[in-house]
């Protein structure tokens, strides 16, 4: 028996394969059509297609939590007995856990190159390509995309691993990724103004604010690299990027910290998560 069908076939005769490539192929569709309103309410004056993939990137964002439910389910066969059963007795641990990370770290970046590519040519033809997207800086975030999906893969693998239950496992790898960036936002103005700070500058909060300090080293704020896939000539000419609707020097290292946090972390999550399993008892 074939892991890799068994696996395909449990993914798309459920609900959970189809809607994940829905919610790609819907973030396209409503990028491209709510900028073409957007276009025709300025009467004449173009959208920047930049501005459209802009929104893809945005709109994707169920998608990937989606995606990320779907690995952590995956990754959690040992809460239903009779899979885990099922799946140790005719495969080994390596093989099982292989596969089930490549097949959905694989099938989500294809339904993502795939979409952004349609978007991409869509509003080329459609929207303003006079503040063109620099084709180094874009090579340059896919770069740092595929590499980010190593921890990517580590860490859900980790989370997956803490707890049987996936509901827990998902909870945990949401307060992570979600959970911590939010926890931050709200508890970064609190302690400026309990320590006296509310008047600074707010440029400065990362210089002065021991909590923002911790977030510039957390290592999921790796994915903020994703902004390089739409560095335009202007924003080239400026040295400046929109990040989290917040500007930054247009660095190619500016997430040097957590990417190096990340890599570091990496090997232990992974090595966690196998020890895990593999003492798991079913």
């Amino acid at each position: 028996m074939n892991l890799w069908k068994v696996e395909l076939i449990l993914l798309f005769r459920s609900w959970r394969g189809w809607t994940l490539m829905s919610l790609y192929f819907l973030a396209s569709i409503l990028s491209v059509i709510t900028n073409y309103f957007i276009d025709k309410a300025n009467e004449g004056e173009l959208v920047p297609y930049a501005d459209v993939i802009e929104m893809y990137l945005l709109f994707t964002l169920p998608a990937g939590i989606l995606f990320i439910g779907l690995v952590v389910s995956s990754m959690s066969f040992d809460a239903n007995q009779n899979l885990s059963i099922f799946l140790r007795m005719r495969f080994s641990f390596g093989k099982i856990l292989l596969t089930k990370l490549v097949i959905y770290v694989l099938l989500n970046q294809v339904l993502f190159l795939f979409t952004f590519a349609i978007t991409f040519i869509s509003s080329m033809v459609m929207f303003d390509t006079v503040d063109s997207i620099s084709m180094k800086w874009f090579l340059f975030g896919f770069l740092f995309n595929i590499l980010n999906s190593i921890f990517w893969v580590c860490l859900v693998t980790f989370t997956s691993a803490v707890f049987k239950s996936t509901v827990a496992s998902l909870l945990l790898t949401l307060a992570l990724i979600i959970g911590f960036p939010i926890l931050v936002g709200i508890a970064t103005p609190l302690e400026l103004v309990a320590r006296g700070l509310w008047e600074t500058p707010e440029s400065e909060w990362d210089n002065v604010s021991y909590i923002a300090k911790i977030n510039n080293w957390w290592p999921t704020t790796i994915s903020d690299t994703d902004n390089f896939l739409t560095v335009t000539k202007s924003e080239i000419k400026a040295e400046a990027i929109m990040v989290n609707f917040e500007e930054v020097v247009l660095d190619p290292w500016f997430r040097l910290k957590p990417f190096m946090v990340s890599l570091f972390l990496a090997p232990f999550l992974w090595l966690y998560a196998w020890r895990t399993y593999s003492r798991r008892e079913i």
